[in-house]
């Protein structure tokens, strides 16, 4: 049996669930009749993903595949012996869940398309779009994000160094802080910008924190393209197709008796960039050549 842990029902996330049924049948699993395959809905806060990781871990499937950092944390609380994959943990050393990239040595291994280093392109994106930007936000949710954002923080300094550029984290935890927090952070000053660290809570609320950062005039850089579909101005992350392929191959190789102590993590080899026209013309910014030519997308 397989079980897929996501925090919350998507279309997004539906969609991926139909790819990876696919992609599992292209391997020779189908389901219903060599292959079980039960769907999760973890929530986001901490005692609902507690619950649904014991629930599911009870159920004694052959594999756990979860999504998020905090779902990926909250399984392993409950199993050091049920091979567990997860699909967009962003820093996976840095939170406990392996203990190197390349040879795991424990059960949980998988794919990470925003690794902390990305941090330094989120940057660089950002202030070229917009190039009048001087303080930058982090936006996240400490309980939510990985490592509880200090990885990302770390190396968001360390890309700021010698610029004139000010950092500034922006923790949210409730919906309803978001367009406060943002609309406070832009109170403080001029030359704002804003960061949006990968986590769960940010993902679920993408339409809340886009919308607050248009609201307030402030140009923002995305983890996901979800966030630019429902009106963010520009987002960079690992592709998704990436993630699907690999996490349906290591479910493959586990199901055929791997040893998901051996299987290194894998990171994104290529990247998606994409611009919402919309937004930067509500922003009064003009989009770069170079930012056109190197787009992914660009969507309205």
């Amino acid at each position: 049996m397989l079980m897929v842990g996501v925090p919350f029902d998507h279309p997004l996330l539906r969609a991926r669930m139909v790819e990876l049924r696919r992609l599992m049948a292209e391997r020779g699993w189908v389901e219903g009749r060599n292959l079980l395959m039960t769907w999760r809905f973890s929530g986001v806060n901490e005692d609902d993903l507690a619950r649904a990781a014991a629930d599911v871990v009870r159920e004694k499937p052959e594999v756990i595949v979860v999504g998020s950092s905090a779902e990926t944390a909250a399984v392993l609380e409950q199993t050091r012996q049920i091979p567990v994959l997860f699909s967009t943990a962003s820093d996976p050393v840095g939170s406990g869940f392996v203990r190197s990239l390349e040879r795991p040595d424990g059960n949980a291994t998988g794919f990470s398309n925003n690794d902390p280093a990305i941090s330094e392109k989120w940057v660089e994106l950002l202030t070229e779009i917009a190039p009048a930007t001087r303080r930058i936000g982090v936006v996240f949710n400490p309980y939510t994000t990985p490592a509880a954002g200090k990885s990302y923080l770390a190396r968001l300094q360390t890309s700021i160094s010698g610029a004139e550029l000010a950092l500034e984290a922006v923790h949210v935890t409730e919906a309803s802080q978001i367009a406060h927090e943002i609309a406070a952070f832009a109170a403080r000053g001029s030359g704002g910008g804003l960061v949006f660290l990968p986590d769960s809570f940010t993902f679920r609320n993408a339409a809340a924190c886009a919308t607050a950062a248009a609201q307030q005039r402030l140009p923002a850089i995305y983890p996901f393209d979800t966030f630019t579909l429902q009106g963010g101005l520009i987002s960079y992350s690992g592709a998704r197709e990436e993630t699907a392929e690999l996490i349906a191959s290591y479910i493959d190789l586990i199901l055929r008796g791997a040893n998901v102590a051996e299987l290194p993590v894998q990171f994104s080899r290529s990247f998606e960039l994409v611009i919402n026209r919309t937004a930067a013309a509500a922003l009064g910014l003009d989009l770069p050549p170079s930012l056109r030519i190197r787009a992914t997308r660009i969507v309205s």
